[in-house]
């Protein structure tokens, strides 16, 4: 299913827009008449917008929810200086999208998709040990399992929250690894194999093509479980791989949260599995503070609240 109207191409009063969109939030209210209607945000590669449902709210606030891609019918209206739609049906995409119409809900990143898979590939070339080049390259020939680590997101709604976000996300971590190897020390191979493998278990934790969101296996067993499942079935095809590379690999994936009450079941516990998890977090939090500016700035200077980490923040401007 094509999509034509994108938020940016939505203007003037009364302009009919419909097409299909993502819901970013939902909420049912009572007005001061004592009406329910419902508030509803929408956004697609281009932008963001808000919509109003005034009429059959019983009906259409069960046909969908935050997260989804819906079709919707609407109407575009200003109300206080700003475009609305005032919508009057709406409904939860029932198939599948294929993957190259994903970027037309979501933004891509800032690098192209083409140069950052070029990059992967170098980097792997540089990969001196045999048996974990031998596992990159097992990786690199599963065609499914590539695709998905291309294409998918970091998260969900924390950071690289955008189609190619984990590619991006795993590239940033091993560059930082090859840094630190260079200035601190530690097994360069190991540190950087632990960077592009650590958050592989996304592939299966989320699915994009109904809009980035957690699969069932992905709610049940979470990705590091899943990291742990598909790093194992790529040792199994990797001849000769030696069991101390698996269990260093495996403690990598296990404990790359750090702690128990972020996820993982293991703290690092050699220096390469510490330069992993702190820079894995490192790049994460970052990234996840700008996304966050981006669009909730609450003036000029400092953000809204982050919920997740708890903290406003400033945007430092040069002169």
């Amino acid at each position: 299913m094509s999509k034509t109207t994108f938020v940016r191409d939505i203007t003037g009063n009364q302009h009919e827009v419909n097409d299909l969109f993502v819901v970013t939030k939902k909420g049912t209210y009572t007005a001061k008449n004592n009406t329910k209607y419902m508030m509803v945000g929408l956004k697609d590669a281009t932008g963001s917008i808000d919509g109003r449902i005034w009429e059959r709210v019983d009906e259409l606030e069960g046909l969908f929810e935050k997260g989804d891609i819906v079709s919707v019918r609407s109407k575009a209206r200003l109300y206080q200086d700003r475009l609305q739609l005032h919508i009057t049906d709406i409904r939860k995409l029932d198939a599948d999208l294929a993957v190259c119409d994903i970027a037309h809900f979501y933004p891509c990143g800032d690098k192209e998709r083409s140069l950052l898979q070029e990059e992967y590939a170098a980097i792997v070339k540089e990969i001196k040990n045999p048996h974990l080049k031998e596992l990159l390259n097992t990786f690199t020939g599963d065609r499914q399992l590539l695709d998905r680590y291309f294409s998918y997101p970091a998260s969900t709604s924390v950071h690289h929250v955008y189609v190619g976000g984990l590619l991006e996300h795993s590239l940033s971590v091993a560059k930082l690894g090859m840094a630190a190897a260079s200035l601190i020390g530690g097994d360069r191979d190991i540190i950087v194999t632990g960077c592009i493998l650590h958050d592989i278990g996304k592939v299966h934790e989320l699915d994009i093509l109904r809009g980035f969101r957690f699969t069932d296996r992905g709610r049940l067993l979470g990705h590091i479980t899943l990291g742990v499942m598909i790093l194992e079935d790529l040792i199994r095809r990797t001849d000769g791989f030696p069991q101390d590379l698996t269990d260093i690999l495996t403690h990598i994936v296990v404990s790359h949260h750090g702690l128990e009450e972020w996820g993982s079941p293991k703290k690092p516990m050699f220096p390469e599995a510490i330069i992993v998890h702190h820079l894995d977090n490192l790049d994460s939090k970052v990234m996840g503070v700008r996304e966050h500016m981006k669009d909730n700035m609450a003036d000029e200077r400092w953000s809204d609240y982050h919920r997740l980490y708890e903290a406003k923040y400033y945007k430092i401007t040069s002169e």
